[in-house]
Protein backbone atom coordinates (compact mmCIF):
# COMPACT_ATOMS: atom_id res chain seq x y z
CA UNK A 1 0.00 0.00 0.00
CA UNK A 2 1.37 3.42 -0.95
CA UNK A 3 0.91 6.29 1.52
CA UNK A 4 0.23 9.68 0.33
CA UNK A 5 1.97 12.83 1.37
CA UNK A 6 -0.29 16.29 0.69
CA UNK A 7 1.09 19.72 0.42
CA UNK A 8 -0.87 23.40 -0.12
CA UNK A 9 0.61 25.42 -2.71
CA UNK A 10 -0.55 28.99 -3.60
CA UNK A 11 -2.05 29.26 -6.67
CA UNK A 12 0.56 32.23 -7.62
CA UNK A 13 3.47 30.31 -6.52
CA UNK A 14 2.64 27.46 -8.91
CA UNK A 15 4.76 28.48 -12.02
CA UNK A 16 7.71 28.41 -9.81
CA UNK A 17 6.15 25.11 -8.22
CA UNK A 18 5.50 22.65 -10.86
CA UNK A 19 8.67 22.91 -12.85
CA UNK A 20 10.53 21.41 -9.94
CA UNK A 21 8.05 18.78 -9.60
CA UNK A 22 7.74 17.46 -12.85
CA UNK A 23 11.45 17.94 -14.13
CA UNK A 24 11.11 18.05 -17.74
CA UNK A 25 8.72 14.76 -17.75
CA UNK A 26 5.48 14.59 -19.58
CA UNK A 27 2.25 15.27 -17.63
CA UNK A 28 -1.62 15.45 -18.22
CA UNK A 29 -2.94 18.60 -17.27
CA UNK A 30 -7.13 18.99 -17.37
CA UNK A 31 -8.15 22.63 -16.95
CA UNK A 32 -11.26 24.67 -18.48
CA UNK A 33 -10.17 27.27 -21.43
CA UNK A 34 -11.28 30.34 -21.75
CA UNK A 35 -14.16 29.64 -23.89
CA UNK A 36 -15.56 27.54 -20.92
CA UNK A 37 -14.33 23.72 -22.83
CA UNK A 38 -13.00 21.30 -21.22
CA UNK A 39 -9.46 20.17 -22.20
CA UNK A 40 -7.33 17.11 -21.14
CA UNK A 41 -3.49 18.07 -22.80
CA UNK A 42 -0.81 15.43 -22.78
CA UNK A 43 2.35 18.37 -22.32
CA UNK A 44 5.90 18.98 -21.34
CA UNK A 45 7.22 21.88 -19.78
CA UNK A 46 10.95 23.20 -20.83
CA UNK A 47 10.88 22.63 -24.44
CA UNK A 48 12.97 25.18 -26.50
CA UNK A 49 13.51 22.97 -29.94
CA UNK A 50 10.62 24.35 -31.75
CA UNK A 51 11.11 27.95 -30.70
CA UNK A 52 11.43 30.61 -33.61
CA UNK A 53 13.79 33.50 -31.67
CA UNK A 54 10.83 34.80 -30.08
CA UNK A 55 10.37 34.45 -26.06
CA UNK A 56 7.40 34.26 -23.55
CA UNK A 57 5.46 37.34 -22.70
CA UNK A 58 2.88 35.43 -20.59
CA UNK A 59 2.62 36.35 -17.16
CA UNK A 60 4.21 33.39 -15.14
CA UNK A 61 1.80 33.93 -12.13
CA UNK A 62 -1.46 33.56 -14.56
CA UNK A 63 0.02 30.80 -17.15
CA UNK A 64 2.01 27.75 -17.48
CA UNK A 65 3.26 27.77 -21.16
CA UNK A 66 4.03 23.95 -22.38
CA UNK A 67 4.52 22.43 -25.18
CA UNK A 68 1.50 20.30 -26.48
CA UNK A 69 2.81 16.73 -27.40
CA UNK A 70 -0.63 16.20 -29.96
CA UNK A 71 -0.83 19.24 -31.49
CA UNK A 72 3.16 19.68 -31.54
CA UNK A 73 2.67 23.24 -30.24
CA UNK A 74 3.46 25.69 -27.46
CA UNK A 75 0.27 26.10 -25.37
CA UNK A 76 -0.79 28.27 -22.38
CA UNK A 77 -2.64 26.77 -19.65
CA UNK A 78 -4.20 29.32 -17.11
CA UNK A 79 -3.41 28.38 -13.42
CA UNK A 80 -6.65 29.86 -12.45
CA UNK A 81 -8.71 27.10 -14.29
CA UNK A 82 -6.43 24.37 -13.79
CA UNK A 83 -8.53 21.79 -12.66
CA UNK A 84 -5.36 18.53 -11.93
CA UNK A 85 -2.09 17.64 -13.49
CA UNK A 86 -0.84 14.69 -13.48
CA UNK A 87 2.80 12.99 -13.65
CA UNK A 88 3.89 9.96 -12.58
CA UNK A 89 3.76 9.83 -8.62
CA UNK A 90 2.69 13.69 -8.67
CA UNK A 91 -0.96 14.80 -8.53
CA UNK A 92 -1.71 18.42 -8.47
CA UNK A 93 -5.58 19.11 -7.93
CA UNK A 94 -7.32 22.19 -7.58
CA UNK A 95 -10.86 21.72 -6.02
CA UNK A 96 -12.27 25.00 -6.13
CA UNK A 97 -11.78 27.67 -8.57
CA UNK A 98 -11.77 30.50 -6.13
CA UNK A 99 -9.47 28.97 -3.39
CA UNK A 100 -5.90 30.44 -3.76
CA UNK A 101 -4.77 26.93 -3.13
CA UNK A 102 -4.09 23.43 -4.63
CA UNK A 103 -3.47 20.54 -2.75
CA UNK A 104 -0.62 18.87 -3.94
CA UNK A 105 0.06 15.10 -3.27
CA UNK A 106 2.31 12.19 -3.78
CA UNK A 107 2.66 9.04 -3.17
CA UNK A 108 5.66 7.41 -1.37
Amino acid sequence: MTDLEYYIVRKDEMSEVLPSCVQGKFFTAKFVKKDGEFRVMNCRLGVKKHLKGGFDHNDRTKYLTVYDVKQKGYRNIPIERLIEINCGNLSINNWSYTANNVVLSVSV
